[in-house]
């Protein structure tokens, strides 16, 4: 990711948590959504991570982000962060 952006994400104080989440799609993009009536129905996954406090790094153009397969961005994951942030925790 750019340095810009992971300094933004690595901030100890914002107004408002910041959380990194990166979505993994299909080459087709054809086969990631599929929609009607009744449903929205996306394909694959998305992981996220809390960047607050990384060090700096003495790159200058970008940095690599490691995301652990166990930090999925499930509903019940989202929901659990806003309770976790609504409760004064921090991400």
């Amino acid at each position: 990711m750019k340095i810009k952006n992971y300094n933004e994400l690595r901030k100890k104080k914002t107004v408002v948590p910041r959380i990194l989440v990166v979505v993994l799609i299909p080459e087709l993009l054809e086969e990631w959504i599929n929609k009607s009536e009744t449903e929205l129905c996306m394909r694959r996954c998305a992981y996220w991570i809390s960047l607050r406090g990384q060090a700096e790094t003495t790159n200058t153009e970008s940095v690599t982000v490691y995301i652990p397969r166990e930090n999925l961005f499930t509903v019940d994951t989202l929901k659990s962060l806003m309770q976790q942030i609504t409760l004064g925790g921090t991400l």
